[in-house]
């Protein structure tokens, strides 16, 4: 850097924020593309479901496309007043007894994806060009095969354009109205209430299943059906792209058990509108909340494989970092220190314990857009008021880098392992590399005996193991190979296995 001499690192300097939404400065100007924002530009890819660890870049990559195209809309979780559905007595009544309400919740999404797109297409924005719109379509399309469709628009009339918020309501409230009419009319009317489902006989249990479900399935799933064909005709012009980005789903905006199969409909959603042209509806989940929603919904004859050809994984290289990584210090030094390019080699020092510090920070982040820059931040906070950044800042940085990343790791695997930070202590004090055999027995079992006896905990796969090893139901070494597998998954630590060696 020239006449480096000259710039100081400031206090409060830093080359970008954990949150993407906060990080929009940075983002605009510093983006890296992995080729990953061409996938989902590209209407006939089917890429429409990014999925990646924490801080892999999922939100960058949708506020990008947000910038880079036209038509984008996004919608939030938070705004689907989803909680009306969980809060909902009959509904619990009818998740307690098995009924299925996949498809209900399918009609959610599609009725909330083609409200949208039309109030988009049709610029419906006030109370005039509501009522136009429909004399509009009906003069657009005169012929039967979209006489559902327009059945469908005119029965819901102005609440059709109302806030998703109120659709969602409304679509919930006409459900209830029909479980209702259908259960409580009936020869043996059936009490609709949280917990009522104990005062039911097997054989009383068998007749409400089967008339809910009833009910359930004859949802207006068909004309929504026949309303993306309608779309496919509205949506004709290529020079109209329509996308519509979700993300934050890792949140929560409404409670688990629901949550879930609200997700599950979501994806299948996103299947069904790929085969409307010129729209395309594009999520990001994180990795261990897709694998938890498959497991948690999953049922009879479900092929993971099928949604495969939808994913857009992402990975990032050390190239592809170190370019992200000298972008950002380009961007905060340049601005307002010298117009000549300037590297992460200008800052940092030359040799960490004989290798090059650059690999030593990426092999402490995981390989991902966010840990990267955390951890610089958190290196030029060790600078401030000088040059450039040493070794020693670097090893006081990595200390605090740690101990937040495990912060981050069990805020992430809560829903799977809850007592994935604690166990984490019985590798302190183990060094970069060790074998298996290095975590001793009695360390082991000293470690699950102080931890059963003076903590409160919430049950999960290590917990069990704990009580399994200590009532001698398995041994150290199967403790060991769970324990391993728990934190290998997480991505706390990697495992390399030995060379073979030919005894002869």
């Amino acid at each position: 850097m020239h006449k480096q001499e000259k710039f100081r690192f400031k206090k409060l300097d830093s080359i970008g924020a954990a949150d993407a939404e906060e990080d929009a400065r940075f983002l605009r100007d510093c983006f890296v593309d992995t080729g990953d924002l061409e996938a989902l530009r590209d209407m006939e890819s089917a890429r429409r479901i990014v999925i990646g660890r924490t801080g892999s870049g999922k939100s960058a990559l949708l506020l990008r496309l947000a910038d880079a195209q036209e038509r984008v809309i996004a919608v939030r979780p938070e705004s689907l007043a989803l909680a009306y559905i969980s809060n909902s007595t009959i509904l619990q009544f009818m998740a307690e007894l098995g009924v299925k309400l996949d498809i209900f919740f399918k009609l959610l999404w599609r009725h909330v994806f083609t409200v949208e797109i039309l109030k988009y297409h049709f610029h419906i924005t006030d109370e005039d060009t509501k009522r136009s719109f429909f004399q509009r379509i009906c003069d657009l399309f005169k012929d039967k095969k979209h006489a559902n469709a327009l059945k469908y628009l005119e029965d819901w009339g102005q609440s059709f354009w109302e806030e998703t918020e109120y659709r969602i309501k409304e679509l919930t409230t006409k459900l209830e109205r029909d479980l209702r009419a259908s259960l409580e009319g009936g020869a043996a009317p059936v009490k609709l209430a949280a917990g009522g489902t104990q005062t039911l006989s097997e054989e009383q249990k068998c007749d409400v299943i089967q008339r809910a479900q009833y009910v359930v399935n004859n949802v207006q799933i068909r004309q929504l059906s026949e309303i993306m064909d309608l779309l496919k005709d509205v949506l004709a012009d290529e020079q109209k792209r329509y996308y519509i980005v979700i993300d934050r789903l890792d949140e929560n905006w409404v409670e688990d058990r629901l949550r879930f199969r609200l997700i599950r409909a979501l994806i299948e959603t996103v299947k069904d509108f790929s085969r409307v042209q010129h729209v395309k509806i594009i999520i990001a989940v994180r990795l261990d909340l897709l694998d938890r929603v498959f497991r948690r919904t999953r049922d009879a004859g479900f092929q993971e494989e099928k949604y495969e050809s939808l994913y857009l994984p992402l990975d990032w290289q050390r190239g592809k970092l170190i370019e992200l990584l000298d972008f950002r210090i380009n961007h905060l030094i340049r601005s307002r220190f010298t117009r000549q390019p300037v590297s992460y080699r200008d800052i940092l020092p030359r040799d960490l314990d004989g290798r090059q510090p650059i690999d030593y920070i990426l092999e402490r982040t995981m390989m991902r857009p966010r840990d990267v820059i955390l951890f610089f931040n958190l290196c030029i906070e060790k600078a401030a008021e000088r040059p450039q950044i040493t070794v020693q800042m670097i090893r006081e940085a990595e200390g605090e880098y740690s101990r937040a990343r495990l912060r981050s790791l069990a805020d992430e695997w809560v829903g799977d392992y809850p007592n994935v930070a604690d166990f984490a202590q019985l590798f302190r004090g183990l060094k970069q590399q060790f074998r298996i055999s290095d975590l001793d027995d009695t360390q082991c079992q000293e470690f699950c005996l102080d931890f059963l006896t003076k903590r409160k905990h919430e049950r999960d796969v290590l917990l069990v193991e704990a009580e399994r090893l200590l009532n001698d139901e398995i041994g150290v070494s199967d403790f060991r190979k769970t324990l391993f597998q728990v934190y290998y998954r997480v991505g706390l630590l990697g495992l390399r296995p030995m060379p073979f060696r030919n005894s002869e």
